[in-house]
């Protein structure tokens, strides 16, 4: 089960109210409000056999063990049951493409959004920061071309986002960047940020998860540092994506 907390904005949740989106808005929080959050196997020390993913960090000054904070949480079975839930909501296309020949005689992009319905449109990201551009991006070019009146982003909290994998888009940095976009983005977004109402499960998966790597490289005759769950939690995302 999921929790939400709501950004609006230019005057997004006041549009989604009138009557035209009010229901689609509705079922909208429900799947998410309603929606697991799907987790690797933590006794499976080898990731591409379902196990718990990790990453290698530096090891601090005045000592040679490597440190590895663990990522449990699994996006794309989370990205599996959403698309699923909005295919199976009456009325909701997905998949539907952005722009194509017949749009005004413009080459087929191949862009394609994730649902809409009527003409409000919805992405779901729960991968690398700079996706989000790409997100907006399709929002604006479907207002652009009169094929939405409103917008929905939904993204994981910092906290959840540091459990999916590095720098992946939040809710906290994207609120921060929005207001500087005011010029180039001019239709209402309403952002929804999401996170577990429990995180107790995802931190014993965490836990047990680095136990059982750090045992299988003792056995190898390597030492490793586990980075404790309550740190990894609270990083702060790469401000720069110059790297990507």
């Amino acid at each position: 089960m999921l929790k939400l907390k709501i950004h609006s904005y230019r005057y997004a949740d006041a549009v989604l109210e009138h009557k035209d989106f009010r229901a689609a808005k509705a079922e909208i929080m429900r799947i998410l409000k309603n929606a697991p959050v799907p987790l690797f196997d933590p006794s499976e020390p080898n990731p591409k056999k379902g196990g718990v993913k990790r990453r290698k960090r530096e090891a601090k000054k005045g000592s040679s063990d490597d440190r590895y904070f663990f990522l449990p949480i699994n996006q794309k079975a989370l990205n599996k049951y959403l698309d699923e839930k909005f295919a199976g909501t009456h009325g909701w296309q997905t998949q539907p493409q952005i722009v194509g020949p017949e749009k005004l005689g413009g080459p087929d992009t191949g862009l394609k959004g994730d649902f809409k319905k009527g003409r409000l449109q919805v992405e779901i990201q729960f991968g690398n920061m700079a996706r989000w551009y790409t997100d907006v991006f399709k929002f604006q070019l479907s207002y652009a071309l009169d094929e939405i009146d409103v917008a929905v982003l939904v993204v994981p909290m910092l906290q959840m986002a540091n459990l999916i994998d590095e720098n992946v888009a939040c809710y906290e940095r994207i609120c921060r960047e929005l207001p500087w976009a005011k010029m180039s983005l001019t239709l209402p977004i309403l952002v929804v940020g999401v996170e577990p109402k429990d995180y107790k499960p995802i931190r014993e998966c965490y836990e047990r998860a680095a136990g059982v790597f750090s045992r299988s490289q003792k056995k190898n005759g390597k030492v490793v540092s586990p980075i404790p769950f309550a740190d990894r939690v609270e990083e702060s995302p790469v401000v720069s994506d110059d790297k990507h």
